[in-house]
């Protein structure tokens, strides 16, 4: 899956209205089998529709295996300040685990 993280910066549906369609066969029919596909399905959107955009951004593109701040900024277009702001934040959640570089001497 590519994700396209432009369009991830709104929230196209609100998550209620997701489940709300989960819960009804009627409307899941009418939604199709690809419905929030590029979220990587409804579950998935419904977990990243509750995250502020930088923690959003960031938990997709580390889900897509991208694994440095440089490059999380550059998949994302966020900053370096957004990203680490993005990145703290996924931590205190427990989403994410950001290793410590070791010093160079």
């Amino acid at each position: 899956m590519t994700v396209n993280y432009q369009k991830m910066q709104r929230i196209p549906v609100d998550p209620r209205v997701v489940e709300r369609i989960q819960r009804s066969p009627q409307m899941s029919y009418e939604q199709g089998s690809g419905f929030l596909e590029d979220w990587g399905g409804s579950s998935q959107y419904k977990e990243l529709a509750r995250l502020p955009v930088e923690q959003r951004l960031c938990l997709a593109a580390v889900r897509e295996g991208v694994t440095t701040e440089d490059q999380l900024g550059i998949v994302t277009g966020l900053s370096p300040e957004q990203v680490s702001r993005g990145l703290s934040g996924l931590q205190k959640k427990g989403l994410v685990t950001v290793e410590e570089l070791p010093q160079q001497l």
